[in-house]
């Protein structure tokens, strides 16, 4: 895979991060649907911070795995607060049995 520089204004950056969300109490809660639902979410996350570039996601019965390309004006935290806060009250406003 070749490498893939990102630029912005007064900077070239390279930040990949690999990152795995597990589900409460490793709870094997993701199926072919819920994982439909986040992969739609992540795609208006995407949107929303066109910064934030998501560069792989898998999932598995009870966690998901990221590759995420995020500038070094972002911090982790942040981006993955906003991962997290819009995806998970997205599945427990749309998929009930998961509330």
């Amino acid at each position: 895979m070749p490498t893939e520089f990102r630029h912005k204004s007064h900077f070239v950056f390279l930040c990949d991060y690999h990152v795995v969300l597990p589900t409460k109490y490793q709870r094997k809660v993701i199926n072919e649907g819920v994982e439909a639902f986040i992969l739609a979410r992540i795609e208006t996350i995407h949107e929303h911070y066109p910064d934030i570039k998501f560069k792989s996601i898998n999932t598995d019965k009870n966690h998901i795995h990221l590759l995420v390309s995020i500038p070094p004006s972002w911090s982790v935290g942040k981006v993955i607060g906003a991962i997290k806060t819009n995806t998970s009250r997205g599945i427990k406003a749309e998929i009930p049995f998961l509330k």
